[in-house]
């Protein structure tokens, strides 16, 4: 996992992608008098560690795409809810974002990778 995060990171550098933790919103907050820290572990304290994130990063129109196409590939499954397979799927059918450049660095074989994830949750015909 850690080199798929190193190579998704690698990535975003090299277009120009700078993290900034949010940053800029925090401070734009704090000078209004929201403590977002204060937020964060009132939002722990009651929810669990770790339930608040901020700031949530937006969609991509690539990203938006992935996940529309992960709604599709479980419906043409069958399937009524979205697990992590069918976003994957999702990412997979999009073919052109980031995680495909991430799997391929790592020398994934996508195409085959699709075809294991399909023959594990794909209904068996009896």
């Amino acid at each position: 996992m850690s080199r798929a995060r190193d190579e998704t990171v690698r990535l975003w550098e090299e277009a120009g992608v700078v993290g900034t933790g949010g940053q800029a919103a925090k401070d734009a907050l704090s000078s209004i008098g929201i403590d977002v820290e204060e937020i964060r572990r009132q939002a722990d304290s009651t929810f669990g560690t770790g339930a608040f994130q901020y700031p949530r990063p937006a969609y991509t129109a690539r990203a938006k795409k992935a996940l529309e196409l992960s709604v599709r590939e479980a419906r043409a499954l069958g399937h009524e809810d979205i697990g992590t397979e069918h976003v994957l799927l999702g990412l997979l059918a999009e073919g052109e974002g980031l995680a495909i450049k991430v799997l391929t660095a790592l020398e994934v074989d996508v195409a085959a990778l699709r075809q294991t994830i399909l023959s594990r949750v794909a209904p068996q015909a009896s």
